[in-house]
């Protein structure tokens, strides 16, 4: 029930603003109405800029000189192709499992004529950096939103192949075994490149959003949400050597 009218207000959201992102950092984006990932139950916050508004503040604040944006687990390219269609980078590697993810990523670039800045691959391995070029990896900022795989694919190595860039991680530790164990070596291997702050997901402000003044409030506030099992928790590397 609920997850329906999920569905029925992002497809809502959708068809009043075409499909094309209204607010924040990604205003102008358009999306696909084929979007795969979540069944396209959280088109209506990112239209309307609530979606993990979280990171979406932090790309609009880190230094100009991250230019490479690199996103593994990519799903349907929101973010790989939201940030050059902002111009906040220049070019991004968008790593990502499914097929049928990597057609959407590719149809979100083309919708927004960003194509030639967006480099697809799929499913990224363990040493997935050495397909970057060195001088591209010192320049980039990397998300990361895997579902628990974060704790296999990065270690000591990973992080210091990208001693020189920006890291972040969305923290899935209650989807692995010992969960604790593998959040207190993630954080040792990154100890001695770079510096760790914890980002938690943080309220929603409507009040400025007009779309959303008539609707009632168990409706205006299942807009905000991203179907969590629990508060969402990043970690945020920034590297020691500047």
């Amino acid at each position: 029930m609920v997850q329906r009218l999920r569905l029925q207000l992002s497809n809502s959201v959708g068809e009043f603003h075409k499909n094309k992102v209204a607010r924040g950092p990604f205003k102008g984006l358009s999306l696909s109405t084929d979007l795969q990932w979540g069944g396209g139950l959280d088109k209506g916050s990112m239209i309307l800029g609530l979606y993990e508004q979280e990171i979406l503040n932090l790309l609009t604040e880190i230094p100009a000189k991250y230019r490479t944006f690199i996103d593994l687990g990519a799903a349907d390219g929101y973010y790989g192709v939201g940030v050059l269609v902002s111009k906040q980078f220049d070019t991004s590697y968008c790593y990502e499992m499914t097929e049928r993810g990597r057609d959407v990523i590719a149809a979100n670039a083309a919708l927004n004529g960003v194509t030639d800045k967006v480099i697809i691959r799929g499913e990224a391995t363990r040493e997935f950096y050495n397909d970057i070029p060195a001088e591209v990896r010192d320049q980039s900022l990397v998300l990361i939103d895997i579902e628990g795989a974060e704790f296999d694919l990065v270690d000591a190595d990973t992080f210091a192949a990208f001693s020189k860039a920006m890291i972040v991680i969305e923290i899935h530790d209650w989807l692995v075994q010992d969960g604790a164990g593998k959040m207190a070596k993630l954080r040792a291997d990154a100890a001695s490149t770079h510096r760790i702050t914890e980002i938690k997901m943080g309220a929603r402000d409507l009040s400025e959003i007009s779309e959303v003044y008539s609707m009632p409030d168990t409706q205006r506030w299942l807009l905000c949400s991203e179907g969590r099992q629990r508060l969402m928790t990043w970690l945020r590397f920034d590297p020691i050597e500047a």
